[in-house]
C-alpha cells in the first residue's frame, strides 16, 4: 500500500486521540532543545482539544498516514489572504516519513485563497527551525507571550504581488479598526494603576510613542503587553484600533491582538 497523507477537519470523537498524540509530541521536544517537559496551554487536556475542535474561530485539522490520526494543527483566518497555523503537532512515532511536509502542502491547497501564511516556534526548537525553514518560511520577528520563552515568528508569502495591510501612523483617525501598525518605540512611561469601572479591576497600563516614516502616536500598553516590548525596538502591531483621550489620538491593541518584535 502507498503512504497516504492525508486532513481532515476533526470531530467531538478525536478529542482523546489528538490529547495523546499532543502530550507525546510536544514533551518529546526536550530532545530539540526545550527546557523540559510541556507545550502550549492545554496541550494535554482532552478538555482543550474538545473546546478547539468546537470553537467557530478557526479550523480544527487532523492529519492522518494511511487513516490513522498522527498529528493535529489549527488553522486560523487572519485575513482574507492571509492564514496562520497553531500548535502544529505529529505523533513522535511517524517523524520523518515526511508527513508534516505533505500536511502542509494539502494545508495550503485547502486554503488556496491564502497568499501569506504566519506561525511560531520556540527559539530553542531547533527541530521546527530547520523544518519551517526547509519549507520556505523566513523569520520575521519575535513574540514574548510568555516571560523567557521567545517564539520565533515565521511568515511564507505564496504569491509575490501580495503586499501587508501595514497602515502609515499618518492615516490613523479615530475611527481606524483592526490596523497592522509597525514602527519603532522611541519612549515608554513607567506603568501606573488604573482602575477600569468595566470589569472592577485594577490593571497596569503605560504610554509609549510609536514613530514610522510618516508620522508618530501614542500607543497605549495594557498589563503584559508592557512587559514584551523595550524602549528602541521596531514592532508591529497586529491587531489595533485608534482611539481618542482627553483630545488625544492613541493606538491601541486590541483583545485578541498582538505585538511582533521585528527582526526583519
Amino acid at each position: 500500500m502507498t503512504d497516504e497523507v492525508s486532513i481532515e477537519r476533526a470531530t467531538h470523537d478525536d478529542a482523546e486521540i489528538l490529547a495523546d498524540i499532543s502530550k507525546r509530541a510536544f514533551d518529546s521536544d526536550v530532545e530539540v532543545g526545550a527546557p523540559g517537559k510541556g507545550g502550549p496551554p492545554g496541550y494535554d487536556s482532552v478538555e482543550t482539544h474538545r473546546r478547539n475542535i468546537e470553537r467557530k474561530f478557526g479550523e480544527y485539522l487532523k492529519i492522518l498516514y494511511n487513516g490513522r490520526i498522527v498529528g493535529g494543527t489549527i488553522a486560523f483566518q487572519i485575513s482574507t489572504q492571509h492564514y496562520e497555523i497553531f500548535g502544529v503537532f505529529i505523533d513522535p512515532d511517524f517523524h520523518n516519513k515526511g508527513i508534516g511536509t505533505r500536511s502542509f502542502e494539502l494545508i495550503k491547497a485547502r486554503y488556496s485563497e491564502a497568499k501569506k501564511w504566519t506561525l511560531d516556534t520556540p527559539v530553542w526548537n531547533v527541530r521546527t527551525k530547520q523544518y519551517y525553514e526547509k519549507l520556505g518560511f523566513v523569520q520575521r520577528g519575535i513574540f514574548r507571550w510568555v516571560p523567557g520563552f521567545d517564539l520565533r515568528a515565521y511568515e511564507l508569502i505564496t504569491d509575490s504581488k501580495y503586499v501587508d495591510e501595514r497602515i502609515p501612523i499618518r492615516e490613523i483617525g479615530e475611527e481606524s479598526k483592526s490596523c497592522f501598525v509597525e514602527g519603532v518605540l522611541e519612549s515608554i512611561t513607567e506603568p501606573r494603576e488604573v482602575f477600569s469601572k468595566k470589569d472592577n479591576r485594577t490593571h497596569q497600563v503605560a504610554e509609549a510613542i510609536l514613530t514610522d516614516n510618516s508620522g508618530s502616536i501614542e500607543l497605549v500598553l495594557w498589563n503584559d503587553f508592557i512587559r514584551q516590548v523595550n524602549q528602541g525596538e521596531r514592532v508591529r502591531i497586529e491587531t489595533g484600533y485608534a482611539s481618542s483621550f482627553k483630545g488625544r489620538l492613541q493606538l491601541n491593541v486590541s483583545k485578541f491582538g498582538r505585538i511582533l518584535i521585528l527582526t526583519k
